[in-house]
Formats: structure tokens, C-alpha cells, sequence
């Protein structure tokens, strides 16, 4: 496995730029004042997006320096910043209705818009070409409207902390699982089409346990984060980095334990 990619270490609270092919860490950022970031999103050549439980930061990807922080809630799930500079905040009781929200500020920061549903869990939101949202809540995948109106929900068996969920260019959607561990595909009716990656369809030693956040080379090729528990010391649990090629199949792994115990969130540079 020859890349590079941004990497969340959940389990010691550190970002990494990583090198895969020379078994590099270019740089770490100790994230103790950006706790619990999940979420990252290529901004342009230079930045990223970061989300964490207060809110996001932009950072210089290359050399790890944080350029810009905004810290103004708890709870905090996902980000996305959208092409006309709007940025879209996930979460938990952000405006103090407890349930889940995505607020939309502009791009100076001002609350344009709060979007509120009931619900008592939320992790990372994509939004699709099609402009409606799809919110991992738990057992279940919700498409909504912006306003949260939901539209339709994408399930499976074993679905548990479902992690992230992204529309593809058919108009399947495919979902990382959770504790779930595996990888799941619905069709454009919600139905779902095929799953991969589980337990006993991979060697022993890969020891799926937490399927979290994924990302797909340039030829299609997917890559995905095996999250194997909160703390240090899990990084010899199993394989941290998963590839599978486009039919399914696990073609390569990669893990780095005596530096990363728990790869959670990942971002190709």
C-alpha cells in the first residue's frame, strides 16, 4: 500500500499525516485541544477542514498548522463546507432542543439557519449530489431534506453506530457499519445489494471491529478505517487500514501499531 492520508488516532487523540510506502509520520498534532475530531474534508491544495466536539479548524496539511478555530458548542458530530463558502455544522443539541441539528453558518461565520429533528444520536453527515443529507443515526441511515424532513432510511442487520454514508455516482449508497464491521451497498430503493468485509470473508489477523470512516482511491479501489476500541494500546488488535478492489475483495492492509492504537477517521492528500 503506496499513500498518503491524514489519520485520526481516536484512540491516543492524534492527527498524523502518514506516509504508507515508507512507513512515515511526516507530522502529529496532539488533539487535547480538539477533542474527539471525527470528521475531515479536502478545502483545496493547502487546507482541511477538521470537525471535533466544539466545532472545526482549518489546518495546513502539509506541515499541521492549525490556521483558524471556531469552539462554540458541545457535542459536535460532523462538518461540511460547501462550495458557495457556507459551512454546515452536525450534532448533537446544539441550539438547546436536544435532539440532532445541522446549522449552516456563512462564510464569516454567522448562523444562517438552524435545522432541528428529534433524535438522540447523529455521527457523520454527507451531503449528496442531489442536495438532500444523509445522517448516520445509530441502527439506521436517515436521507433527509435541509430542513430534516426525512425522505427515506437505509438499514441492515447488524448496523451499530453506523459511521458515515456517501451516495456514489449510480445512485447506490454505500455505509460503513460501525461495530457492525463490514462494509454495506443499498441500491437507489433503499434495498440493500450487497455487504463485504465482515468477519470470516477476511483473514483472522485483519480482526474487523469498527468499520468507521472510508474513502475511495482514483481507481475505485476503497479504503477503510478499522477502529479498534478507545485508549492506547489496540493497535496490534488487528489490521488498521483496509483496501478492497472493486469487486469486494480485500486486496491489502496496512497497520502501524507501535504508533497509531486506533484508527478512526481518514483523509487521501
Amino acid at each position: 500500500m503506496k499513500l498518503r492520508f491524514l489519520g485520526i488516532d481516536e484512540g491516543l487523540q492524534q492527527l498524523h499525516l502518514i506516509d504508507t510506502a515508507t512507513q512515515d509520520v511526516i507530522w502529529t498534532l496532539d488533539l487535547k485541544d480538539y477533542p474527539l475530531a471525527r470528521d475531515m474534508q479536502r478545502l483545496d491544495e493547502e487546507r482541511v477542514l477538521v470537525g471535533y466536539d466544539h466545532g472545526y479548524f482549518e489546518l495546513e496539511w502539509r506541515s499541521g498548522r492549525v490556521l483558524a478555530d471556531c469552539r462554540l458548542w458541545r457535542e459536535v458530530t460532523a462538518v461540511h463546507r460547501r462550495a458557495d463558502g457556507c459551512t454546515l455544522v452536525t450534532g448533537m443539541n446544539l441550539d438547546g432542543r436536544n435532539g440532532v441539528n445541522v446549522l449552516t453558518l456563512d462564510a464569516q461565520g454567522t448562523l444562517l439557519n438552524t435545522a432541528y429533528r428529534d433524535g438522540d444520536y447523529v455521527r457523520l453527515m454527507r451531503v449528496t449530489p442531489q442536495g438532500t443529507y444523509l445522517l448516520c443515526t445509530n441502527d439506521h441511515i436517515k436521507e433527509t431534506t435541509p430542513e430534516l424532513v426525512e425522505l427515506r432510511r437505509f438499514s441492515a442487520p447488524g448496523f451499530e453506530h453506523a459511521w458515515k454514508a456517501e451516495r456514489l455516482a449510480d445512485g447506490s449508497t454505500i455505509v460503513s457499519a460501525g461495530y457492525g464491521a463490514f462494509m454495506a451497498v443499498f441500491n437507489q430503493e433503499a434495498k440493500l445489494v450487497r455487504r463485504f468485509g465482515a468477519a470470516g470473508e477476511v483473514p483472522q489477523a485483519v480482526a474487523p471491529f469498527f468499520y468507521a470512516t472510508f474513502s475511495f482511491l482514483p481507481d475505485g479501489q476503497l479504503l477503510v478505517a478499522n477502529w479498534q476500541g478507545h485508549g492506547p494500546d489496540n493497535g496490534h488488535k488487528g489490521a488498521q487500514l483496509l483496501q478492497f478492489d472493486t469487486q469486494d475483495q480485500l486486496v491489502d492492509s496496512w497497520s502501524a501499531p507501535q504508533r497509531i492504537s486506533s484508527l478512526q477517521g481518514l483523509l487521501l492528500v
